[in-house]
């Protein structure tokens, strides 16, 4: 089915919609009626472009307020044995994880234990940066909005397989900085990953494993209370899940199975960890849709801690999230890719509408992500 066809197919959706209301049919009652039409369309999208782009595995969901109005799995999680992609099957959703990590740290600014412009050096009196100004004055705002100095190539020199969560603050204080903190943007997964301990650190001072103390306060503030209940950091958990899936490259148009470089104990962790099920996304984006209210009711964070993590704070990325427009409707996203798998979550507020597109192959699915936003936004315009 092509795009023109999917497009026709809604407009035959809406009109039948409209046709069934009253003259009198409200704003309000046609956003709610809307989506569910989006919803058709884009998951006949979705199926020609991963049949077109020869992407092995697609999960997808698409949320408004507390409903889910899209959930649907597509092609293989195991191509050698004929497995399909379920909602419950596991995909790694790589650098979507750093909007996790920015809500651990608003949960702890709702209680007190730190704020945004906290300095690192507050919460770890043995923090250190290359300078004694940077170490002094970067805070976990500046960290979080890759606003610290620390380069994206900081990571190129860190020996990841054989270090610790510890590791990587030792290594900190002897990379060269870009700028002082603030001054300058450059996205890091070392800058990220060490705002995840410095939470650990917030809250237990005294901790000796920061690793574990990473996973259990994600688990604890966030998976839990958000009812993310098959989603863990942990490599080894999740390759013992029947549905986890498999990852792919593309070799002379085949599907190759690729070579995991998943790591447990992974020090870069609260970067881009987590393996989750579309169904836990939809449930998480579902919390972020509602502004920080699970969708059982649950109050996970403040709206404004929220918000927060949703500002942009240098050009057109906030805290864990990019922001940016598409014919006047404002869009809240982020891309991920590890070990060969790609995901993008987003939040369209006008509409009150979450989705999250999961993949099992990271190089055909390039184009399919990010012309993900785009085209959900046409089919809400259309």
């Amino acid at each position: 089915m092509n795009l023109k066809w999917t497009r026709s197919s809604f407009a035959f959706l809406l009109l039948a919609a409209l046709a069934a209301c009253t003259q009198n049919f409200s704003t309000r009652q046609v956003k709610a009626t809307i989506p569910y039409a989006v919803a058709v369309g884009f998951s006949d999208w979705i199926e020609e472009r991963r049949t077109e782009d020869n992407i092995p595995g697609v999960a997808v969901t698409i949320v408004q307020g507390k409903d889910i109005l899209l959930i649907k799995g597509f092609g293989d999680r195991d191509v050698e044995n004929n497995l399909p992609v379920t909602t419950d099957t596991l995909f790694h959703i790589g650098s979507t994880h750093k909007s996790m990590t920015a809500l651990l740290i608003a949960t702890l600014v709702d209680d007190g234990t730190v704020d945004w412009d906290t300095p690192a050096i507050d919460i770890d009196p043995d923090f250190e940066l290359e300078n004694e100004y940077s170490t002094e004055s970067v805070t976990l705002r500046h960290l979080l909005s890759m606003r610290s100095g620390i380069s994206e190539e900081a990571e190129d020199d860190f020996d990841v397989d054989n270090a610790s969560a510890e590791d990587l603050f030792d290594y900190i204080a002897e990379v060269e900085l870009l700028g002082e903190p603030g001054e300058v943007f450059s996205y890091s997964n070392v800058a990220s990953s060490i705002t995840g301990y410095l939470a650990v650190l917030a809250v237990d001072p005294e901790s000796k494993d920061l690793y574990k103390g990473y996973a259990d306060l994600l688990q604890e503030r966030v998976l839990d209370p958000v009812g993310m209940e098959n989603s863990t950091i942990y490599t080894a958990e999740a390759r013992q899940d029947p549905n986890y899936s498999r990852s792919y490259i593309i070799n002379n148009g085949d599907w190759i199975e690729a070579e995991s470089y998943d790591l447990e104990n992974d020090p870069l962790a609260p970067s881009g960890s987590l393996k989750a099920s579309i169904i836990d996304m939809a449930k998480y984006i579902i919390m972020q849709v509602n502004r920080g209210v699970a969708d059982d009711g649950t109050r996970v964070v403040s709206e404004e801690n929220v918000l927060a993590t949703w500002e942009p704070e240098w050009d057109d990325y906030a805290m864990g999230w990019q922001t940016d427009e598409y014919k006047g409707t404002e869009l809240i996203y982020h891309e991920g890719a590890y070990d060969n798998f790609a995901s993008i979550i987003g939040v369209i507020p006008e509409y009150n509408i979450g989705f999250v597109v999961l993949t099992n192959c990271e190089e055909a699915s390039v184009s399919l992500l990010e012309d993900t936003p785009s085209q959900i936004i046409d089919l809400l315009l259309e």
